[in-house]
């Protein structure tokens, strides 16, 4: 009994077991059948392995579910039957190898496919960071290209001069660009060459300054020019007299590069190249820079000297004329004051009055070309300053002595006042009387009615002396204060018919820098101008700083030598 029972359980489980193992067998034919089947009809190699791997490990995840008793029999021998009737009946068994090796080929395929994209990824990245070196190697240049630009910018703008600027040129180009030699070639319009201004490098060669090169002979020259760069090797240089430079510089190349300015050729900057290769971006981009940099410094540096020299031009011409028209103005002078005396027989009335306003003009003519021979003087620097003791009382007393009578008016009362105290002082007199001067003429000219006084004070220590010149006329409006003293300048309400050329003032100024001296302005409208004027007792440079002066009218000690009422 109970070996019958148990054969029949075993028998049973064999049978369970072979149904299952059937259909297990069935699943994975299935789907092996199914991934060929999708691999035929083009389907991604990624989506049939996905697939297949599904469907072949389903079964045994399905089996091994934990179901029981006879719901797991029966399910299972339902299915084992199933498969083992329908998908196991021999049709299916090719069609299962097939299916393999759709499933390998699916495998290596997705295998492949990972390496190919890895290796593109990785090519990406070795792209990505060749060109961000490349980018940073350029940037690294571009910085080392404005650094050399601008130390050569600073070198070259410190000179205004042109032969020195050539130099500079030369210097920077020859040691920014790590040449063998650099040189300057200046254009000379009027011979049509390109003239040796400068060399650096080279071992020294001074006589080159004394070369020209004939842009005939140097066509490579004439395509710098047009291009603005180029490198020419030495072996396609015609020109005999760059061959003989290079040669002596043992260079094998140079690189021209051009100066030019709005459309204007100012010459080439030359460098000398050791090797036979093509020259560096960088050395190119150097080159370039320095030549527009030169460019502009040359132009500015051509337009100081044109001034200059029309400055000098305009000096020697304004010098030479007002010597020139001294001579007849003096001789002008000479024969009205003869014939004023009756030196030609008598003179009716009409007549000396007369000639008396033509010897004032002549006079007033004769203070013009002084003034202007003064001008002249000044800016060339050759006024000079002869120190002596000087005594104030006659330097004011010569001053009123020398006042035409054309400049006095019968309403305006002069008069001029002297501290006791005032010592004598080492300056220049002759230039004392003219600022004095021309301070009394300009404020006679601006003064209708009232008075004009000059005073003269000095400080307690006795170091400074004080001039002051007061009226009573129109004044000055404040913003023209800071530029009467200007050379040809003027009060803006000023009457044209006073005449004058603005040069009084301008004189004035100067001539009391040169005693060490300064000098100061009040004034407003309608309430006259006072000039201040402060000189070193003990002459120019005396260290001293200048006190305050005491007020005009406030000097009651002063003495009064002379009063002249006009």
């Amino acid at each position: 009994m109970r070996e019958a029972a148990a054969g029949r359980i075993a028998f049973a489980g064999w049978r369970s077991w072979w149904k299952t193992g059937a259909a297990a067998a069935g699943w994975v034919a299935a789907a092996l059948g199914l991934g060929y089947g999708l691999q035929s009809a083009g389907a991604g190699d990624e989506l049939l392995l996905v697939i297949l791997v599904l469907m072949v490990i389903g079964p045994p995840l399905f089996f091994t579910l934990p179901l029981s008793g006879p719901t797991a029999a029966a399910f299972a021998a339902g299915l084992g039957w199933w498969c083992a009737g329908g998908v196991l009946a021999g049709a299916l068994l090719p069609v299962a190898g097939l299916g393999a090796a759709a499933l390998a080929s699916a495998a290596m395929a997705v295998r492949q496919g990972s390496v190919r994209r890895l290796r593109e990824r990785i090519g990406e990245l070795q792209r990505g960071a060749e060109a961000l070196a490349a980018a940073n190697a350029a940037q690294q240049q571009g910085s080392e290209v404005a650094e050399a630009i601008l130390t050569a910018t600073r070198d070259i703008s410190a000179s205004l001069d042109a032969g020195e600027l050539a130099v500079r040129v030369a210097r920077n180009a020859y040691a920014l660009t790590n040449g063998a030699a650099a040189a300057v070639l200046l254009w000379d319009a009027a011979r049509e060459a390109l003239r040796v201004a400068a060399t650096a490098g080279g071992g020294g060669s001074s006589e080159a300054h004394q070369l020209e090169v004939n842009l005939r002979n140097a066509e490579q020259l004439q395509g710098a020019l047009r291009e603005g760069m180029a490198d020419i090797p030495r072996v396609a240089l015609r020109d005999p007299v760059l061959d003989a430079l290079l040669r002596r510089w043992k260079a094998g190349a140079v690189l021209a590069a051009r100066l030019q300015r709005g459309g204007r050729p100012l010459g080439l900057v030359l460098v000398a190249r050791r090797g036979c290769e093509p020259a560096s971006p960088k050395a190119c981009q150097i080159l370039s820079g320095i030549a527009l940099q030169a460019a502009a410094a040359l132009e500015i540096a051509n337009l100081v000297n044109d001034l200059r020299t029309a400055g000098s031009l305009r000096e020697e011409f304004t010098a030479t004329m007002s010597h020139e028209l001294r001579t007849p103005l003096n001789v002008i002078i000479g024969y009205t004051e003869m014939q004023r005396e009756g030196m030609f027989g008598d003179l009716s009335p009409d007549h000396l009055d007369t000639l008396a306003r033509v010897h004032e003009q002549a006079l007033q003519l004769l203070d013009l070309i002084q003034a202007t021979l003064d001008v002249g003087r000044l800016e060339r620097g050759l006024m000079t300053v002869e120190l002596r003791e000087v005594s104030v009382p006659e330097v004011l007393a010569q001053v009123f002595g020398a006042i035409p009578p054309s400049w006095r008016k019968s309403g305006v009362e002069l008069q001029w006042r002297i501290d006791p105290a005032v010592p004598q002082i080492r300056s220049d007199a002759s230039k004392l009387q003219v600022v004095l001067r021309n301070l009394v003429h300009n404020a006679l000219k601006f003064t209708d009615a009232g008075q004009v006084l000059v005073t003269a004070t000095t400080d307690p220590d006795r170091q400074w002396v004080h001039f002051v010149v007061q009226d009573s006329g129109r004044g000055i409006a404040a913003q023209d204060l800071t530029v009467i003293f200007e050379m040809f300048r003027q009060s803006s309400e000023r009457d044209p018919a006073l005449g004058g050329v603005g040069l009084g003032l301008y004189i004035v100024k100067r001539l009391i820098g040169l005693l060490g001296g300064e000098i100061d302005v009040r004034s407003a409208p309608g309430r006259g101008a006072t000039f201040r004027i402060h000189i070193p007792a003990a002459g120019p440079h005396a260290g001293a700083k200048p006190r305050g002066p005491r007020s005009a009218g406030t000097n009651r000690g002063l003495s009064s030598p002379a009063s002249a009422r006009a």
